[in-house]
Parts: structure tokens; C-alpha cells; sequence
């Protein structure tokens, strides 16, 4: 009921905008021409022809994104332009859009292509469970060249196979398709009202070509600098009641009853229940500061023949600052009271620990880490016409490099008794004493006293001991991931008249790609008694938690910036333990791709689409190390492992549109897809935890993700600049790789000799079907008004309970603009429904609760050539929620703030 309500609303909306008694043909807004009939549009509105004129065209179902102008993309983020298409959601859990998933299809299972190459991919760790896929970060790339983002729904033999969901291909500008001298140059501030702080961000183009067009150049550069503050509360485990339970002392009570009066009914009621047992407060804070290059020269030494050289250049700078303060989780031996209800334990509260024992019932995780990305991509395109051929080429490079180096760690205890529960966005943590107050932020020595190293760790050291506790470290490094790529290919294309064959297209590409992540580890000590008041700290703005639903004297609470954690590092690490190259984190996979492609382009009538086939050769190597003793040795002797895997894959491939009315398109597809594994999946690494005896690893010989996809669309361009479409899609999923826990013997640090693991590894066998449907439309309306809006349905039947990462049952999108004159102005609302994220701590089920983003620009063209735009984002102040399987029972909730900006462009 609530799904046909929610359909019903959407697509009564879109209809009703489109309707053809509204949608008359607008006028030219002021500052256009008319003659001989062509009306010169501008804006918004050239914006939104441009997309549908290139649908309308497309030999396949797409959509598109079209700049409004040289230098001006529609929004500042590529993901947040193309979160308005249909089928399209952006997740935006660091406030900007990042990565995309499209048709029900996780991000990891989509592609990204720049001018129809592959463009390498690092990220700078906020999604660590996620650092090496084949996504790429949206942010990183600088509108000001875009000319068009094109999604690709339903594939061509001629395009790059990898994605099952779609591949989205940028165009950029290029100085032969320019007017020569065309300047375009943007600055201005934008200010985030969490952070507090405002910031800079600009950009420049110029682009030249002779007066003959045989030679040009165009160059670009973009400088963004964006404050992140993001505040938070979380939970890091879900235990339940019985384990508060097993060690009670009989003094506990229970709902305001004594433990030892409980019922059956009211025991098994409470062990049943789920506590939040780690509940932290969380502050993240982060300056983001990115600068791109990017150029491109052409050369056209005759009518036939164009040589384009381009390079893509990215420097960004992600340091961030983390802090987590966060209660621990008893079974129950220092439970004084609890309470419960639908399910929760709601409210528990244990004591401290006495004056003169050692142990610790909290703790205040301070992180600083120094980030770096790195993306460069150069590319030489060759593009010939001799006679009736066309024949490109196109070889180049590109490579990236991203993660923490170094990464400073260091962390207090406490020994306060606490309360503290959850239940729903609602939670609370009251300590006895104030978490502001920076004395009850004890040092690991103070609150546990010392212990001697390891034996590992002694050895590293020399053979001296040292008597203290491990209080953080400085690793070097730390998953620091390196991904390239080089690659070749050729296309040709020819007319034919064979029956309705129009053209025939026939090619090959080449690909040699490597992809690492390198860890260092390290491990600072101390034996030295010292408190957070010891040090330069400084206290959380409260303000910071409002509407979050936190409460207690939890918040706001001490803690320390970047220099108070190196100086921390330095006064009081006073035993530094360099643990070196991490054997057991390091993976490498080479990856070798040759693919060929054969397709025929038709016409009959009003019949006309394109068949083809592509064959893909793919070798993959994986490289790691197992760890294995020998001879009782006291360090594990780690053996370097490579293990190859090759598969063909035949993916042929059909598109059909019928021209069923002079304005209305109707497309079918079908096609076989793959899309290659996670880098990471392919690994053969292995991560243990030596206490409790579990791991988890990759697996070098999984086979690719591969799926039959269909494809149905109607379009309707009932005006100009004007359409409704109807699309149906699905997608038929084998190989889903799902995780499959076994155990294994390996080699245990703790014990010095092998042990028995339950290590989880990804397997093939999983398989998924993915339906859904989406309704699309824009209509210039009356008096300079239009509308634009999409609302897609998406469902999955899956061997995984928790259903597909990212796919949101439902997504709404609507953009009412207004433009006359020299004034412009549009709103964008987005709606995405609940969805599974991934498998977090302890194998908890986490989902991300239904989001919404409202979204202003205003811009006013004071000038031929100078223009001023406002622009304001997530005006909402929406909440991030993330949930263990049911919605009351939190792992996240977080506010990253309302963005507004204001800047200048000036074009000629």
C-alpha cells in the first residue's frame, strides 16, 4: 500500500506536468534571437535540449547531462547533475556525492569513462570497506570542462563491457569545437553552517585555434576547497541482554525489578533484547582541498585527419581529524540497572572502577590523518576519415595513488561509571563525571598499568623490554592503495548497404592494469601517567549534536586537533616500535584485458538500432603472501604467493527503436554483461584477529559478476525541449559474490604456532534479479516555468536476505526552474528510500535509512559575459541514519551540514 501510494503520487506528477494543453511552446527568453525560425537557447533551458536532443538520437536507451554553458555544468558536483536521471542515487555520506549507483546496481558494479577511456581510482579511505573496487570518486572531477555526462543503460558491442548496472562516459570540450578566445573563469566562497567555516573555490578556461582550425589548445584549471564538520553518535557492536545477564552481580535491578525475582518470561524477554554495548560520540572533522588540470591540443593537418592530446591532472588534500568517545561494553559483572522496551535494552547503568584498581570502561580515540590523492590520466586520440572510413584511435595511461601516510593514533581511557542506551535516533551516555571535563581522560598506563612487550615486539626493539602500555601509533601508509592503467585500442566504422545494415563497426582494445594497497604498522608506548588536562585540549561545540537526538553529559566532550595528537605522540610515546611492512594486508592483482568487437548499425523504415558482439579475454593475477612457521621460528616466514585466474566471456548485444509517431521513440535491448570482481575480492590477503581466532580474506578465483540485462522505453517529445519516457529494466545477476565463512589453519602470532580460523572469504553462487521501472519528463511550462522530475521503482529477488548493497526501492527526483531574462533559478528535491550498506562490526545487517536532499541556485547575468550565482545545499539539514536490521536499533546518525556558496563567472 505505501509503494502504490508513493508510485501513484510520483507518476501522477510527472504526467500531470507534461501534460500537452500546459507544455506549450515557451517563448525565447529575453536576450535570445529569433531568425529564420532558429531560436538561440541559453541556460537551463539550452541545458535541458541539449540532454534530450542527444537522447532522442541515442542508438540505445540513455540519459543525459548537458552543461549549460562553457564552463558551467549544471551543479558543482558531477554526481549531484546526474542525480537527477532517472534510476540514478548518489550517496552522500560525507554531505557531497561521491559515488553513484544506477538500475538497482551497487557503484562497485558501474563504470566511469572520460571521454571513452577508463580513468584510474583512489580514494582517500572514507569508505574502508570499499577501497579497492572499480568505483571512482565523483567529487574529484572539475565540472568547468564538461560538455556532457552520458549514462548508458543498455549497452553496445562498441562500448567498454565492466558494467551491469551502466556506464557513464564525460565528454569534455575540446579547443577545435570552441569559439577561439573563449574565456570562462569562476570564483567565489562557499560556507558550511556545521563547520562554521567558509572557504574558496575557482576555476579558469581559455581555449584558442587558429583562424584556419587546423591547430588549438584548450587549458583548464579548478582550485576547491570544501569544510567538513560532521558530528555524530554510533554503535560499534550490538550485544544482547544475556550477556548482561551471565555475570550480574544479584544486586542489579531490571525494569525496577531485582535480578533475582525475575520471571522466565521476563529473563528470556531481556536476554532477547539488544544493547548498544560500544556507544560512541563521534566527531569528524576534515578540509578538503583539491586542484585539477586538465588540457587537451588538437591538431587537424588535414580535413580527414585530427590528432587530440589531453591530460588529466588531480591533486587533492583530504587530512582529517577524528575523535570517538565511546563506553565499553561489560557482559554484566558491573551492571547496577537496566531497562528495556520493544526490544532494546533502552537504559543500562554500570559502575566505575574503585579507586586503586586498574581497568577501564571507556575510551577517546583522537586520529589525525595525513591524506593524499593523486590521479593522472594522458591520452592521444587519433581520428581518421580516409574515404568512406572512420577510423580512431586511442592510447594512454593513467594512474592514482591515495590513502593515509602517515596516520597519527592515540587514544585515552576513562574509568567513570556510565549510563547509556539506544532506541531509535534517540541516545544517551551519561558519565559520573562530565565527558568535558578532560581529567576523567585517563592514559592506557594510568587506567591498565604496564605490562611487558611481546616477544615480537622485543625482538623489533633489539631484545630490550620496555614496561608501559601502547597509548596509539604512527603508521606509515596505512591502506594506502595505488591503481593504473594502460591501454590501446582501435575502432573502425563503415557504411554498407546491405539490406537495412547501414554501418558496420569492428575494433579491439587492450588493457594492462594494476591495482596494490600497502600497509606499515607501528606502535607507540608509554609508561608515563598523564591526563587529557595534561595537554593542549579543547572542548566540542555542543551545538555541533543539535538534532541528532543525543543526550547526557556525553556531549559535548574534551578532546584534541591535529598538533595536540602529534605533540601528544611526542611528549608522552616515549617507546616507539616500528612493526614494519604488513605482509598479512598487502595484496596486488595485474589485470590483462583484450577485447574485440563486431556490430552492425540498421535502418528499415522507421525501424532502426544496432546488433553486435564482444569478446573479452581477461587474465587476472593475483600477488600476496601466506604466512607460514618454520622451525618454531618466533616471526611467521611469509612466502610470496602470485595465483592466476583467465576467463573468456562472448557478450553479445541488440538494440531496437521504433519510430511509432512523428514524436514518440520506442527502444528494446537485450545483452550479456559482466562486471569484474572488487581488486580487493581477488586478493588473496588475509586479516586475523589472533584473540578471537576469525579472519577474512579474498579469493583469487572468483569469476566475474555476469548478467543477461533487457531493456523497454517509450518516449514522448510532445514539445521542444520537452519529453516523457517510460523505461522498464532488468537484470538477471549470476556470480553474486556473497561471503562464505570456513576454517582454516593459520599461523597464530599470539600462540607462536598454527591455529584453527573461521575466516569469511568472498565465493561465487549468489544470484540476483533486479526489476524495475522508472518515469521520466521535462516540460517548459508558462511565464519562463518548467519542470523536470523522474521517479524510479526498484526491487531485487536475491540469495542474500539483506537484498542488494545501495538499491533503494524507491527514488523521486523533482526540479521545478524558472529562467527569463537574465534571471535563473531552479530547486532539485531528491528522495531515496532505506537501503542495505553492507555487513558491519560483528556481522551486523546495517542499512541507510530513507535520505533527502533539497537543493536552491539562483544566477542573475548582470552582463553579456558576467554573471553572479547563489547556490545552497542540503537546506534540509538532513540526517544520515544508518541502522542494525530493524530502524530502532542505530549504528550511525550523522549531520553534515547546509553548503551555501556564492560566486562570479565571467565568459566571453
Amino acid at each position: 500500500m505505501a509503494f502504490s501510494r508513493f508510485a501513484y503520487l510520483a507518476s501522477t506528477a510527472l504526467v500531470a506536468v507534461a501534460t500537452p494543453a500546459l507544455a506549450q511552446e515557451a517563448p525565447a527568453p529575453a536576450g535570445t534571437t529569433a531568425e529564420d525560425d532558429t531560436i538561440t537557447i541559453t541556460g537551463i533551458r539550452r541545458s535541458i535540449a541539449d540532454s534530450i536532443q542527444t537522447k532522442r538520437e541515442a542508438g540505445s536507451i540513455v540519459d543525459v547531462i548537458s552543461a549549460e554553458d562553457v564552463g558551467k555544468f549544471p551543479d558543482a558536483n558531477v554526481a549531484d547533475s546526474l542525480a537527477r536521471l532517472p534510476g540514478v542515487t548518489v550517496d552522500r555520506q560525507f554531505g557531497e556525492g561521491e559515488q553513484l549507483s544506477i538500475a538497482g546496481v551497487e557503484p562497485a558494479l558501474n563504470r566511469l569513462t572520460v571521454d571513452g577511456h577508463s580513468v584510474a581510482s583512489a580514494d582517500w579511505g572514507g569508505n574502508p570497506s570499499d577501497r579497492s573496487s572499480r568505483t571512482f570518486n565523483y567529487s574529484l572531477l572539475s565540472p568547468t570542462i564538461i560538455s556532457q555526462a552520458v549514462v548508458y543503460k543498455t549497452p553496445e558491442a562498441r562500448l567498454q563491457e565492466g558494467a551491469i548496472g551502466a556506464s557513464v562516459d564525460v565528454v569534455t570540450r575540446k579547443p577545435l569545437d570552441l569559439k577561439s578566445g573563449t574565456i570562462a573563469a569562476t570564483a567565489g566562497g562557499e560556507y558550511n553552517d556545521r563547520a562554521k567555516r567558509g572557504s574558496f573555490r575557482g576555476s579558469a578556461l581559455y581555449s584558442w585555434h587558429n583562424a584556419d582550425d587546423t591547430i588549438g589548445f584548450l587549458g583548464s584549471v579548478s582550485y576547491d576547497k570544501e569544510q567538513l564538520s560532521r558530528a555524530g553518535s554510533a554503535v560499534y557492536w550490538y550485544r544482547t541482554g544475556d550477556a548482561l545477564l551471565a555475570n550480574a552481580p544479584t544486586t542489579a535491578t531490571i525494569n525496577g525489578k531485582n535480578i533475582t525475582q525475575l520471571t522466565a518470561a521476563e529473563r528470556a524477554s531481556f536476554s532477547s533484547a539488544r544493547f548498544a554495548s560500544f556507544l560512541a560520540r563521534e566527531f569528524f572533522k576534515q578540509e578538503r582541498e583539491r586542484i585539477g588540470f586538465s588540457g587537451a591540443v588538437q591538431a587537424r593537418p588535414t580535413d580527414n585527419l585530427t590528432v587530440t592530446a589531453t591530460g588529466l591532472f588531480i591533486r587533492g588534500n583530504y587530512d582529517n581529524v577524528s575523535n570517538s568517545a565511546y563506553t565499553y561494553g561489560y557482559e554484566g559483572s558491573r551492571l547496577i540497572s537496566a531497562e528495556s522496551s520493544n526490544g532494546l535494552v533502552t537504559s543500562a547503568t554500570f559502575s566505575g572502577i574503585p579507586t586503586g584498581q586498574t581497568g577501564s570502561t571507556g575510551q577517546l580515540d583522537t586520529n589525525y590523518r595525513r591524506t593524499r590523492l593523486k590521479n593522472d590520466s594522458v591520452t592521444l586520440l587519433v581520428d581518421w576519415k580516409p574515404g568512406d572510413w572512420t577510423i580512431t584511435g586511442n592510447v594512454g595511461g593513467t594512474k592514482a595513488t591515495g590513502g593515509k601516510d602517515p596516520e597519527y593514533l592515540l587514544d585515552f581511557r576513562t574509568q567513570q561509571g556510565f549510563t547509556s542506551g539506544a532506541d531509535g535516533q534517540n541516545t544517551v551516555v551519561n558519565w559520573a563525571k562530565s565527558a568535558s571535563d578532560p581529567t576523567m581522560w585517563i592514559s592506557n598506563f594510568t587506567a591498565n598499568g604496564g605490562e611487558n612487550l611481546g616477544a615480537q615486539d622485543r625482538a623489533r626493539n633489539g631484545g630490550v623490554n620496555f614496561f608501559g602500555r601502547q597509548i596509539g601509533g604512527i603508521p606509515l601508509q596505512s591502506g594506502f592503495t595505488m591503481d593504473q592503467e594502460k591501454f590501446a585500442e582501435v575502432n573502425f566504422k563503415h557504411p554498407v548497404a546491405f539490406g537495412p545494415v547501414t554501418e558496420i563497426l569492428f575494433g579491439g582494445r587492450y588493457v594492462d592494469h594494476d591495482n596494490k594497497q600497502t600497509t606499515y604498522s607501528n606502535a607507540v608506548f608509554t609508561n608515563q601517567n598523564f591526563t587529557l588536562a595534561d595537554l593542549p585540549y579543547y572542548v566540542l561545540p555542543g551545538s555541533l549534536y543539535n538534532g541528532l537526538g543525543v543526550s547526557g553529559n556525553g556531549t559535548p566532550y574534551a578532546t584534541l586537533d591535529k598538533d595536540g595528537i602529534i605533540a601528544a605522540l611526542a611528549k608522552y610515546g616515549n617507546q616507539q616500535i616500528d612493526r614494519g611492512f604488513s605482509y598479512n594486508e598487502f595484496f596486488g592483482v595485474n589485470e590483462k584485458i583484450a577485447a574485440a568487437y563486431a556490430q552492425a548499425n540498421f535502418e528499415t523504415g522507421r525501424i532502426k538500432g544496432n546488433v553486435g558482439v564482444r569478446f573479452a579475454h581477461t587474465s587476472d593475477e593475483a600477488k600476496f603472501y601466506t604466512a607460514s612457521n618454520r622451525s618454531g621460528q618466533l616471526f611467521p616466514v611469509y612466502t610470496y604467493t602470485p595465483v592466476k585466474n583467465d576467463y573468456n566471456r562472448l557478450l553479445p548485444s541488440a538494440n531496437v527503436s521504433y519510430q511509432a509517431g512523428e514524436d514518440v521513440v520506442l527502444r528494446a535491448s537485450a545483452a550479456k554483461v559482466l562486471a569484474r570482481q572488487r581488486y580487493s575480492d581477488l586478493a588473496g590477503s588475509l586479516s586475523l584477529d589472533d584473540n578471537q581466532l576469525s579472519g577474512s580474506g579474498g579469493n583469487p578465483a572468483l569469476k566475474p559478476y555476469e548478467a543477461t540485462n533487457y531493456g523497454l522505453s517509450a518516449e514522448w517529445y510532445f514539445a521542444p525541449a520537452s519529453f516523457l519516457a517510460a523505461e522498464f529494466f532488468y537484470r538477471d545477476i549470476s556470480n553474486y559474490t556473497v561471503n562464505q565463512v570456513n576454517n582454516e589453519t593459520q599461523f597464530n602470532v599470539l600462540l607462536a604456532r598454527d591455529a584453527t580460523y573461521a575466516v569469511s572469504r568472498p565465493v561465487n553462487g549468489g544470484t540476483a534479479q533486479v526489476t524495475g521501472f522508472s518515469l521520466s519528463g521535462n516540460t517548459n511550462l508558462i511565464w519562463g516555468f518548467g519542470f523536470q522530475g523522474s521517479y524510479t521503482f526498484a526491487d531485487a529477488e536475491a540469495s542474500l536476505a539483506t537484498g542488494l548493497p545501495y538499491l533503494s526501492r524507491h527514488t523521486l527526483q523533482l526540479s521545478p526552474y524558472y529562467e527569463n531574462g537574465p534571471f535563473q533559478a531552479r530547486v532539485s528535491y531528491n528522495r531515496r528510500s532505506k537501503y542495505f550498506y553492507r555487513f558491519g562490526r560483528q556481522s551486523s545487517q546495517d542499512y541507510t535509512d530513507a535520505y533527502r536532499q533539497l537543493d536552491a541556485q539562483i544566477s542573475y547575468q548582470l552582463t553579456e559575459g558576467v554573471s553572479i550565482t547563489a547556490q545552497a545545499s542540503n537546506l534540509l539539514d538532513e540526517t544520515y541514519y544508518q541502522y542494525s536490521s530493524t530502524p530502532n536499533a542505530p549504528t550511525s546518525v550523522y549531520k553534515n551540514g547546509r553548503v551555501f556558496s556564492l560566486n562570479a563567472t565571467f565568459r566571453m
